[in-house]
């Protein structure tokens, strides 16, 4: 669903660029990145009162008695998706089962970002400092990984 003047909301940016994501995986891969799709929205749901305008908070009570699930990706415009990304890369609840998918996660991070920002209906360039923000939220995932994975070894 579109949103009033032709904003795309979260729910379909992410549910469009996951289902190309998804497109020829089979196995434990596709299993982690169906795993991330519904984190990354179930960490929207979790931080939408952080995350929503007032007017889409109000819209967000009302839908909710529609449908609870998957209300904030529904009423949320699509940069807001910009605004979880990091929360999700950082928040050790949001990693994944395993390693791996934490490394799939951050790998999934940039380009989503980069696809999000280019959605018709979204002024661009005042979603560069949010893209800035899940760039640098990549590389100290990638970093923090290195880390521990450092310390495992000497440990």
């Amino acid at each position: 669903m579109v949103g009033s003047r032709g904003v795309p909301r979260s729910d379909e940016v992410i549910g469009r660029w996951f289902a190309e994501a998804r497109r020829g995986l089979s196995g434990r891969r596709l299993e982690r990145v169906r795993s991330a799709e519904a984190d990354l929205r179930a960490c929207l749901e979790a931080n939408a009162p952080q995350l929503l305008t007032a007017t889409e908070r109000a819209l967000l009570t009302l839908e909710r008695q529609f449908d609870d699930r998957g209300a904030a990706a529904r009423v949320a415009e699509a940069g807001v998706v910009l605004l979880v990304l990091p929360v999700f890369l950082e928040e050790p609840r949001w990693f994944g089962e395993d390693v791996e998918d934490r490394r799939v996660r951050i790998r999934l991070a940039e380009p989503l970002a980069y696809s999000v920002a280019r959605a018709p209906g979204l002024r661009a360039a005042s979603l560069g400092p949010a893209v800035w923000t899940v760039e640098a939220t990549v590389e100290h995932a990638i970093w923090m990984l290195r880390m521990e994975r450092a310390a495992l070894r000497h440990g």
